[in-house]
């Protein structure tokens, strides 16, 4: 057996440069969450342990699980009342009790059978202690609020109940209650525990009135109101959050967000007078950050902020950062931020390592690349933003320059070509109709077509011509195919000529005998035909062989020539089911499914198809017909290249390159 046809086992890939260069490191990764995170919470148990309680958002899903948040690992749960579905969880609560136990307090919401609840968990054992007990009907009005003699009480603005209640978490009776809101006002929207500088924790309760928000201080022993804080503001909306804020020099703040449905305003009162302490700042959503020296932070919207200064210290949800979603304290590190991260698994990552940023911004990483080998030898990656074209050095990721295409007219489709003369061109297409060839070497412009004479361009490959030449074959919108010069892009052929298909897929297809055949999706000449997958003899405008039957709304073609003097085509449908052909018996070899895929070449070896699968790439070989290897990446992909034994992987916030190694 030839060395090209061997089975070369379990590839690795390795990642070579990325772009912008991720600006997290996460300390540890979660999997498991298919739905995305829902809810999630820390949970100290004791021994200066603390773990991560999170939940999926599935509405189907009401499974809390355990986590350790500095290996990653799962380490209890589910919890699950009587094994059976409680409804999707909306907030959990952790409550310290002495001895170092702590009790978990999970609010569902169950539509069809018990509405709005509250369930109490040993985090140690698993098992349901408490509830249900009435639910709230929003996370903000569900509290732990630490008492003088060493419990825990959990607060509770039930949703179909009035006033507010305590409970008692290690007993889950009721311990207080209820409190009723001042004359005048709504009952409370929002709730906090508020540790004041002489040791005593009370519970804040924010309530809309009037012109403001007023802010209710309560002794959660027993139940007495000890302060009001009047809270005017000029913000339209009602109090939605309610934050503690510990400063360093040992001030306390309440940091309020004031929704108004279309936006959210945080601002923040002194807790010893009531003056105003700062803000307002806008955005949706408001999270305390605790840090190790005792202070606190706030999420709020996509950015993170410090309350002290009024500053936005570090992004949250924007910028490649993920928006957070708890924060977990370390007894003995750094708090970790715990947030969904692009492909689906959960991040947790040190705010305070974050690295700056330092792309320039709209370098267009979401739909095209295309791979340019320049006459010097290199190989330079092409990616667009709406109407820039970026070039990248495959080797080291470096800026190689860029080409500025037009002001207005955005790029729906490119692709590089080599002269006669030795130049290479890029040419892009535009939405206007418009084509444009750059010399790479200059960026100069080459050749163009005037907008109005084609529709729009969707696809654009490189195609051998029986003369040597390499023609641009492009699908319009219209269903028109075309062979074009690279360097006029004038029309060198129109023989594949029928304007009512829908857009086209296009891809170069190597045989063995030297000739290169077009493969299209859902077209036919005007000679006539049938509706499918066809080749194409680019020279006469015939098909080649049959169709490939059973596919429509094809998204992606890959060819994968072997050494056996086999060509296998790879198509995409847009449910992601993958069926890979033999272009010469027209037999069906393998179905798979994955999303973006393209074919690589590893030297030495035969190709590979590259597939997007469930936040990660993964290989298939043809000859085995098997997995061969794979590499996680979080992120989700937007479009695949292969260059040689390289590997362009091109996401919604980055650019990457990934090798093979043998």
């Amino acid at each position: 057996m030839s060395d090209a046809l061997r089975d070369h086992g379990t590839r690795e890939l390795t990642l070579v440069w990325e772009r912008p260069a991720g600006r997290v490191r996460p300390s540890a990764t979660l999997h498991g969450f298919g739905d995305g995170l829902g809810v999630a919470v820390a949970v100290p148990v004791g021994d200066d342990r603390v773990l991560l309680a999170a939940s999926g958002d599935d509405e189907e899903d009401d499974v809390v699980r355990l986590w350790d948040p500095v290996t990653g690992e799962q380490v209890g749960g589910p919890l699950r009342e009587n094994s059976k579905q409680g409804g999707r969880v909306t907030a959990m609560v952790a409550l310290p009790l002495a001895g170092g136990h702590t009790r978990l307090a999970t609010a569902h919401y169950d539509e069809d059978d018990d509405g709005h609840v509250v369930y109490l968990w040993d985090t140690v054992t698993g098992e349901q202690v408490g509830g249900p007990l009435p639910g709230p009907e929003s996370a903000s009005n569900l509290v732990a609020v630490p008492t003088p003699d060493g419990r825990n009480l959990l607060a509770v603005t039930p949703h179909d109940e009035e006033g507010l209640w305590l409970w008692d978490a290690a007993t889950a009776e009721r311990a207080v209650g209820p409190l009723s809101a001042p004359a005048g006002v709504e009952d409370p929207s929002a709730m906090a525990a508020v540790t004041l500088a002489d040791g005593r924790t009370l519970l804040a309760t924010a309530h809309d009135h009037g012109e403001g928000a007023v802010v209710c201080l309560w002794d959660p022993v027993t139940g007495e109101l000890v302060q009001t804080l009047l809270c005017p503001h000029e913000d339209e909306g009602w109090p939605s959050e309610l934050v503690a804020v510990q400063l360093a020099d040992g001030g306390r703040l309440l940091a309020l967000s004031l929704n108004d449905d279309d936006h959210e305003t945080v601002r923040l009162w002194d807790v010893a007078t009531g003056a105003p302490a700062g803000g307002p700042i806008t955005g949706l959503g408001l999270r305390p950050v605790p840090m190790a020296d005792g202070t606190t932070l706030l999420a709020i919207g996509s950015g993170l902020w410090d309350p002290a200064s009024g500053r936005r210290i570090g992004d949250l949800g924007a910028n490649r950062v993920p928006a957070a979603v708890a924060a977990v304290p370390l007894p003995d590190g750094p708090t970790l931020l715990a947030g969904e991260a692009p492909g689906g698994a959960v991040w947790l990552w040190d705010p305070t390592a974050v690295e700056s940023p330092t792309e320039p911004e709209d370098v267009g990483w979401a739909g095209l690349v295309a791979p340019v080998t320049v006459p010097d030898g290199r190989t330079l990656l092409a990616t667009r933003s709406d109407t820039t074209v970026w070039l990248w050095d495959l080797r080291t990721g470096e800026t190689a320059g860029q080409l500025h295409t037009g002001d207005t007219d955005v790029l729906t489709a490119m692709a590089a070509a080599p002269l006669p003369d030795g130049r290479t061109v890029l040419v892009t297409a535009h939405r206007s109709g418009a084509l444009r060839s750059w010399d790479l070497a200059t960026g100069g412009l080459v050749g163009s077509l005037p907008p109005g004479r084609t529709s729009e361009i969707r696809t654009m490959v490189p195609i051998a011509s029986p003369d040597g030449r390499t023609l641009l074959a492009t699908g319009s919108h219209s269903g028109i195919i075309r062979l074009r010069d690279p360097e006029t892009c004038a029309t060198a052929s129109d023989g594949f000529n029928r304007p009512e298909r829908p857009p086209l897929v296009l891809a170069g297809v190597p045989l063995p005998d030297g000739r290169t055949l077009l493969a299209s999706s859902e077209a036919t000449p005007a000679r006539g035909g049938t509706r499918a997958v066809r080749l194409w003899d680019p020279a006469t405008g015939l098909p080649v062989g049959a169709p490939f039957e059973n596919h429509r709304y094809v998204e992606h073609l890959a060819a994968l020539p072997l050494p056996d003097d086999r060509t296998l085509l790879a198509v995409r449908d847009f449910d992601d089911s993958i069926r890979v052909w033999d272009t010469d018996s027209r037999q069906l070899v393998a179905e798979l499914t994955g999303g973006a895929m393209a074919a690589i070449a590893p030297s030495g070896g035969h190709p590979l198809l590259a597939v997007a699968r469930q936040g990660a790439i993964e290989l298939w070989d043809p000859l085995t017909r098997r997995w061969a290897g794979s590499r996680l990446l979080e992120r989700p992909v937007t479009a695949l290249a292969g260059a040689g034994s390289s590997l362009v992987v091109a996401c919604t916030d980055g650019l990457g390159v990934i090798d093979l190694v043998n």
